[in-house]
């Protein structure tokens, strides 16, 4: 995979169908950002298609971080969700980094633990407090560590409970429509919703 950011025409690149067409090219990053990105617009929203652009963005190979990232979901104003791009530089890989963010009273109330505790019961996972205005204070960042089973295991264990995502997207989509409209990539946008309707269609009756 490589790391150009599309056509130097295109105002947005991130919102272009070559940078889509960019992360598309390797299958295997491309299946594990569709499976995040639905999971998590899975646990916001009842129906997430009607609220593309109105409630979320998506934007793809993101400048964000000098280009460190592969994506980053936006909920209202806050981004909610974003993987680090582990392939910008030539080097071997033995962290691939997931920021999640869920809401700080769901994810306490879940576990029975504060926030200082949280560490004890899931070693394998890291908890930062976020400092984002939009979540007024109740917001934890949640890092995950692709190429570590036990840090895999450890968060879908936690985020069994749709609670933790759907508080924090309540609160957000309370706070109106965000400005990331213009870096909003369609053509990702399309292939998580039809991610999403296939997995749905394979969950029995």
């Amino acid at each position: 995979m490589s790391t150009g950011h599309g056509n130097s025409e295109n105002e947005y690149p991130s919102a272009s169908e070559e940078n889509f067409r960019e992360l598309a090219s390797d299958e295997d990053v491309l299946i594990i950002c569709l499976d995040l990105v639905a999971l998590y617009l899975d646990l916001a929203f009842d129906d997430p298609a009607s609220g593309e652009v109105e409630r979320w963005t998506l934007s793809c190979l993101p400048a964000t971080d000098r280009g460190r990232r592969l994506f980053t979901l936006n909920i209202g104003p806050m981004e909610v969700l974003h993987v680090e791009n582990p392939f910008i530089e030539d080097r071997d890989i033995d962290v691939w980094s997931v920021s999640v963010y869920v809401s700080r009273s769901a994810l306490e109330s879940r576990t029975g633990k504060t926030f200082d505790e949280l560490t004890s019961q899931f070693p394998n996972l890291r908890f930062h407090r976020s400092q984002l205005a939009s979540a007024e204070g109740d917001a934890v960042v949640i890092r995950i560590n692709l190429l570590d089973d036990a840090s895999n295991e450890q968060f879908v264990t936690l985020i069994d409970d749709a609670e933790l995502v759907r508080r924090l997207a309540d609160r957000l989509v309370a706070k109106g429509k965000g400005p990331y409209g213009r870096y909003h990539n369609r053509w990702f946008a399309q292939a998580v919703l039809d991610h999403l309707r296939e997995a749905w269609d394979e969950v029995p009756a």
